[in-house]
C-alpha cells in the first residue's frame, strides 16, 4: 500500500512541470486558459503590447485547407529582469485561450 501511494504521488509530481507552462503568476493569483480577459486585466494591469492579429486557419486531415483567418488578440506582459515575457492568447471569446512564455532566441 505504502509503495503504491509513493508511486501515484511520484508520478503526480513528474507531471506537475507540463501544467506550470500554462499558467501566469500576477501577484498571489494564477492566471490560465479559460480565465475572463477582464480578469486578467483587474489581477495583471493593462498588458504591454496587445495587437490584434489575424492568422489563417486551417483543417488537417488527408489534405490541408485553407477555412479563413482566426482572429486573436496576443497580449504581452514584461514580468520583469530575469523572466521571460508573457503572451496571452485571447480568443474571439474573451478567454484566455493559450499562454506561452517567449524565451530568448539563440
Amino acid at each position: 500500500m505504502i509503495k503504491l501511494a509513493l508511486a501515484l504521488a511520484g508520478a503526480a509530481f513528474a507531471q506537475h512541470p507540463a501544467a506550470v507552462g500554462e499558467t501566469l503568476r500576477c501577484g498571489a493569483v494564477l492566471i490560465q486558459p479559460g480565465d475572463d480577459a477582464r480578469y486578467v486585466l483587474e489581477k495583471c494591469g493593462d498588458p504591454d503590447s496587445g495587437p490584434t492579429l489575424a492568422e489563417p486557419a486551417f483543417a488537417e486531415g488527408i489534405n490541408v485547407y485553407h477555412i479563413g483567418i482566426m482572429r486573436a488578440n496576443r497580449w504581452r506582459y514584461h514580468r520583469g529582469p530575469g523572466l521571460f515575457p508573457a503572451v496571452l492568447i485571447i480568443a474571439d471569446d474573451g478567454r484566455v485561450q493559450d499562454i506561452e512564455f517567449e524565451r530568448a532566441r539563440d
